[in-house]
């Protein structure tokens, strides 16, 4: 409770009394617990190295014990103290020790966290290849996970990085795969988010007419959800593609009428 309201020194000095007696019980596991303990409180209040010490103690006990999900919430937390310190290299040895250790026992969640946290440190450093295989790691994950939602912003995040590339192509492929899975999920930001994608590719390659219609749709979507910012922001692009507001009207008529048949 101490720890929670930020009361960290009275919250220290009760943890060391814990710790005392574990040690007098010659108790590791409770020791590894309070050290546990002690690295979350000194990453909370901002002392990343302390944190460290103590996470790296608590880990020695949980390897010695074979206590593998005690072991990944260690090598968490060292890695994001690293990332605090901007030591960067020794955080990703760290993610990559604790993201091999997820997967030899099967914890997907975990393993997310650490590629997620593996990703950060290389868009920091624009490494966008890494970044891709690591987006890659993330899509099959939620696959296995059968979260939709993860697999479509993963679909997303790839195709971001293929449009970077201007490998327009393999862009629209992975943008048409997450755009399909939002639309049998009925998620309809990522719906929209998604048929925007790909209007965006289609105007790159200059298939105005295909844009057109994919944005028609997407504006009917909005349309039929009353999404007022998507319907005004799609719109402006149709108009930017030479359409009037009677057009637009006319269009989204003829795909309604076209959808009813």
């Amino acid at each position: 409770m101490q720890l929670e309201v930020e009361q960290y020194t009275n919250s220290e000095k009760n943890l060391q009394v814990c710790l005392n007696h574990f040690k007098k019980q010659n108790d590791n596991l409770g020791k590894a617990a309070v050290y546990g303990i002690l690295g979350i409180l000194h990453f909370t209040s901002g002392a990343y190295q302390k944190s460290i010490d103590y996470y790296n103690m608590a880990h020695e006990i949980y390897k010695e014990f074979n206590q593998v999900q005690e072991q990944i919430t260690c090598l968490k937390g060292i890695g994001i103290n690293l990332i605090k310190l901007n030591q960067f290299d020794k955080a990703c040895d760290n993610l990559l020790e604790c993201s091999a250790l997820c997967s030899d026992n099967n914890d997907i969640y975990s393993l997310l966290t650490c590629l997620g946290n593996l990703i950060y440190i290389h868009e920091k450093q624009e490494d966008w290849e890494v970044v891709f295989e690591l987006y890659k790691k993330t899509l099959k994950a939620f696959k296995e996970l059968h979260d939709n939602r993860g697999t479509i912003v993963s679909y997303f995040n790839l195709g971001i990085l293929k449009k970077r590339w201007s490998d327009f192509n393999r862009a629209i492929r992975y943008f048409k795969k997450g755009t399909n899975i939002a639309i049998d999920s009925n998620y309809i930001e990522l719906i929209l988010k998604g048929l925007g994608y790909v209007g965006e590719i289609l105007v790159y390659q200059g298939k105005i007419n295909n844009a057109k219609e994919v944005y028609i749709k997407a504006l009917s979507a909005a349309d039929k959800f009353k999404v007022k910012n998507s319907i005004i922001q799609i719109k402006i692009l149709l108009k930017s593609l030479g359409l009037n507001e009677e057009e637009i009207e006319k269009e989204l008529r003829n795909y309604r009428n076209l959808r009813i048949k």
